[in-house]
C-alpha cells in the first residue's frame, strides 16, 4: 500500500470526528504454501487490513479497530470510539504527540518477492521433499511464507510515518516413522535465503537422531544452537521494559549500571542492522533508536514507551508496540554479540557435553528470578570428547537465566537471524552447570 493511500484512509477516518485522533493502519498480502506428509497440502495468499482508532479526551482515551475501510466502515468505527470515550474513566496522562523528527522511510523488498511467488514456492518444496523422499520412512511437514506488509502510524496533527516491510519465513520438521526428528528454520528480511540447505540441515538431524539413550538428570555442560539461545534470550529482553520494571514483574528492576551477566554478554536492540526487522518507527509514532541492553554483563538500558518515559524522565526509545496480551515498550530487534570460536571448535573443546538444537514449550517459571524452564527438541545430542556422539531423548530442564548467563564460556563467531517474538541475530553458546530437571 502506498503512502498516499495509508495517509487517505488515516485522514478520512479522523475527518469524522472532532476529538484529537491517532491511528495505526497495518496492511498485508501473505502468500503461504504449507505441505504435510511430504506433499503440498495448501496455497493460499491472504489479504487484509486493519486500522485501529483511539480518540482522547483530555485524559481519557478510547481505541476500536475495523477491518471495513469503505466511507461507512470508517464512519461507524469512529461513532463506536466516540461511544466508548463516554464511558470510560481518565487515565494519567493525555495525548502523546507524534515525533517531528524525520524518520526514513522503508521500501518493499522486491527481490524477496520475485524469489517467492507462489509459483517458486512449490517449486521450492517440492525439491525438498524430492531430496528427503530419496532416504526410506521419513515424512516432512511445514510451511513456506511471504508477507508484504505496509504500517503507518499517524496523528490529527498531519504526522504519518510510513513503512513497507517485506518477509520470507520457512520452517520444516523431518520425521522418521520411529519418531525421531529434525528442524530447519529460516527468516530474511533483506537476502534470499537458502530453503533447501535447511531442508537439508533438517534429515540431517533427523537421521542422527535414530535410538536416543536417557538422559542424565542434574547439571552439564550444553552448548545451545542460536535457535535454542534465542529462545533463552528472548526470556530476558522482554523483562528489560520499563513497564515490566515498574510493574515489579522483571528481574531488572533496580539494576540499571549493575552487573547481571557475564563479562561476554553484550545485547543491543538494534533496528540499523541491515538483516533485522526494517521498522523505524514505534506505534507512538517516535522513531526507533539503537539501544545497547547490556553491555560487557552490565545492564545499560531499559526500553521506553511514551508513558515510561514520562514517569522516567527520559526520552522514549522508539519502542512501543500494541498488542492483545502485552503493554508497554518491547526490544524487537535483539543482536548478541559474536564470539571468536566456531562452532565446530566449541563442540571440540568440549570434553563432555550435550548439544541442543531447539527448546520447545519454554516459559517462566519466575520471571522476577528469571527463571525459565521448557523441553529440548528436534535434535540433542551428547558430546564425548570433543564429538558428537549418540542422539539424546527428550527432557526438561529448568534454569535462572541469571545464572546460565553468567555461566557462558565459549561463544560463536557465526551468528543466525531468528524469529522468536522478535528477531533476533544471535550465536552459539556454551553454558557450564545447565539444569536437566525432569523427563516427560
Amino acid at each position: 500500500m502506498y503512502k498516499e493511500e495509508t495517509r487517505a484512509i488515516i485522514e478520512k477516518a479522523m475527518a469524522n470526528t472532532s476529538f484529537y485522533a491517532t491511528a495505526i493502519l497495518t496492511a498485508s498480502q501473505q502468500g503461504t504454501t504449507r505441505f504435510a506428509n511430504s506433499e503440498i497440502s495448501q496455497n493460499v495468499t491472504i489479504t487484509d487490513a486493519n486500522l485501529k482508532l483511539t480518540l482522547y479526551n483530555g485524559k481519557r482515551q478510547a481505541s476500536c479497530s475495523t477491518n471495513v475501510l469503505t466511507d461507512e466502515g470508517l464512519k461507524q468505527l469512529v461513532q463506536h470510539a466516540e461511544a466508548l470515550l463516554a464511558h470510560v474513566p481518565e487515565g494519567e496522562f493525555e495525548a502523546f504527540p507524534f515525533s517531528t523528527e524525520a524518520i526514513q522511510e522503508t521500501v518493499p523488498n522486491k527481490d524477496l518477492a520475485n524469489a517467492f511467488t507462489t509459483q517458486k514456492r512449490a517449486e521450492l518444496i517440492k525439491a525438498g521433499l524430492a531430496e528427503v523422499a530419496e532416504s526410506e520412512g521419513y515424512t516432512t511437514a511445514g510451511a513456506l511464507v511471504l508477507t508484504e506488509q505496509t504500517i503507518a502510524v499517524g496523528n490529527r496533527d498531519g504526522i504519518i510515518h510510513h513503512a513497507n516491510i517485506t518477509d520470507v519465513t520457512f520452517n520444516t520438521v523431518v520425521t522418521h516413522q520411529d519418531g525421531t526428528a529434525g528442524a530447519g528454520q529460516c527468516i530474511s528480511y533483506s537476502d534470499v535465503p537458502d530453503i533447501l540447505a535447511e531442508f537439508k540441515k533438517a534429515q540431517a538431524t533427523a537421521k542422527a537422531a535414530h535410538n536416543p539413550v536417557e538422559p542424565e538428570l542434574g547439571a552439564h555442560t550444553v552448548i545451545l544452537s542460536p535457535a535454542a539461545f534465542s529462545d533463552l534470550i528472548s526470556f530476558a529482553a522482554m523483562m528489560l521494559n520499563a513497564k515490566a520494571v515498574d510493574d515489579g514483574r522483571s528481574f531488572a528492576a533496580g539494576k540499571l549500571g549493575q552487573k547481571v551477566f557475564g563479562d561476554n554478554l553484550t545485547i543491543t536492540d538494534d533496528f540499523t542492522n541491515a538483516a533485522l526487522y526494517p521498522l523505524p518507527f514505534d506505534m507512538e509514532g517516535n522513531p526507533r533508536r539503537k539501544i545497547n541492553l547490556v553491555e560487557n554483563g552490565v545492564l545499560s538500558s531499559y526500553v521506553y514507551d511514551n508513558v515510561r518515559a514520562k514517569k522516567h524522565g527520559v526520552q522514549p526509545t522508539g519502542h512501543a508496540i500494541t498488542a492483545t496480551f502485552f503493554s508497554g515498550a518491547m526490544p524487537v530487534n535483539i543482536v548478541v554479540d559474536a564470539g571468536t570460536q566456531s562452532l565446530d571448535e566449541m563442540i571440540a573443546s568440549t570434553p563432555k557435553g550435550i548439544f541442543i538444537n531447539e527448546f520447545h514449550y519454554t516459559n517462566f517459571t519466575n520471571a522476577r528470578k528469571l527463571q525459565v524452564t521448557g523441553l529440548t527438541r528436534n535434535g540433542a545430542f551428547l558430546i564425548e570428547n570433543g564429538k558428537p556422539t549418540k542422539p539424546m531423548a527428550t527432557v526438561r530442564f529448568t534454569e535462572s537465566l541469571l545464572d546460565a548467563f553468567n555461566q557462558i564460556t565459549a561463544i560463536s563467531k557465526e551468528r543466525t537471524l531468528i524469529s522468536e517474538f522478535a528477531a533476533s541475530l544471535v550465536p552459539a553458546v556454551r553454558i557450564e552447570n545447565f539444569h536437566f530437571t525432569s523427563k516427560p
